[in-house]
């Protein structure tokens, strides 16, 4: 996968975050390294909103196999899990 695909995704998904899950203006300056789930941006109704704008916005639809806390302890799981759900089987 190209460096600039992940980071574009990287880009995508820290915007969205940033501007439709964060209540507290405080938590605005996420990293791609943010623990989403230990700091409690992501919680069971911001997580499905984030699963739908995954499957609307950027075409991923996310077994629910994968809906663990690996995959979504930070921006940067998350685009790993979207860019290895893109590949074709």
């Amino acid at each position: 996968m190209p460096d600039t695909e992940r980071s574009a995704l990287l880009d995508t998904l820290l915007g969205y975050i940033r501007h439709e899950l964060v209540a507290d203006p405080d938590l605005a300056e996420i990293t791609p390294t943010t623990p989403l789930l230990a700091w409690g941006i992501l919680d069971s109704i911001r997580t499905a909103r984030l699963l739908a704008h995954l499957r609307d916005e950027l075409g991923v639809l996310v077994p629910a196999t994968h809906l663990t806390g690996g995959h979504f302890k930070d921006v940067e799981s998350i685009a790993d899990l979207v860019l290895s759900l893109r590949q074709p089987s």
